[in-house]
């Protein structure tokens, strides 16, 4: 385990943090600048270069120190200003950065999961059957299956995978991880949604209606509930 903090750095430490918390980016600049380096230093080095808009920096810092909060608010800073690219070559690096690690199972899972969202959301503004179209959704469901491998009773990466498996036209992968997340969730409608979606895409109305009705039974006041039925019922 490393060294503990002195008190004085324990003390520069919480007072750049609450510096931080409240946007008194002064305060914090001085306090962090006087800390021994840590990775507590460069995480805080990342979330005042994050609020200052030096993206680079901010990256660079939390990768780091792995700080995966500051990585999350540098892809939602930059999805707030359209550029869905960099968000998503960010993301790659943070998902490159924990799969060198072995001890970051659950973070590689999530990282992974988010890495699957920002590729579908990269397909989502290309033409329909392009090749580059294809290659995005192909690699966010290839994140989404890494993600549920690392985490496989958690239910929304099987669910985010059998939904993106249904978009690409897989279908028995979709019905196999929308099973799978039913036998770890008996409790959740998402799964059921999941197989209803599949079989109206099968064409398939009344195997449709009976996983809605199964998923209304779950969650009858689920807005992806209501919106099925609503589509069930055109």
């Amino acid at each position: 385990m490393p060294p503990s903090l002195p008190v004085d750095g324990a003390l520069r430490l919480a007072l750049a943090r609450e510096a931080l918390a409240r946007g008194d980016l002064t305060t914090a600049r001085r306090q962090i600048s006087a800390l021994r380096f840590s990775p507590d230093r460069l995480a805080l080095q990342a979330q005042l270069a994050l609020r200052d808009g030096d993206w680079e920096t901010a990256l660079r810092d939390a990768l780091a120190s792995e700080d995966l909060t500051t990585i999350d608010g540098l892809t939602s800073a930059l999805l707030a200003t359209g550029d869905v690219g960099q968000a998503l070559a960010v993301q790659k690096a943070a998902v490159a950065k924990l799969v060198a690690d072995p001890t970051q199972g659950e973070a590689l899972a999530e990282a992974e999961f988010r890495l699957g969202q920002l590729e579908e959301r990269t397909a989502w503004d290309l033409y329909v059957g392009t090749r580059l179209r294809r290659k995005h959704e192909s690699a966010a469901l290839a994140a989404y299956a890494r993600a549920s491998t690392l985490a496989p009773f958690a239910v929304r990466y099987l669910v985010a995978f059998g939904t993106q498996a249904i978009n690409v036209d897989r279908y028995a992968a979709a019905l196999a991880a929308f099973g799978r997340a039913r036998a770890v969730d008996p409790t959740s409608a998402e799964p059921e949604v999941g197989l209803a979606e599949l079989a109206l895409r099968r064409g398939d109305r009344t195997a449709a209606r009976v996983a809605l009705g199964r998923a209304q039974a779950l969650a009858p006041r689920s807005p992806a509930v209501r919106r099925l039925a609503h589509v069930l019922a055109q």
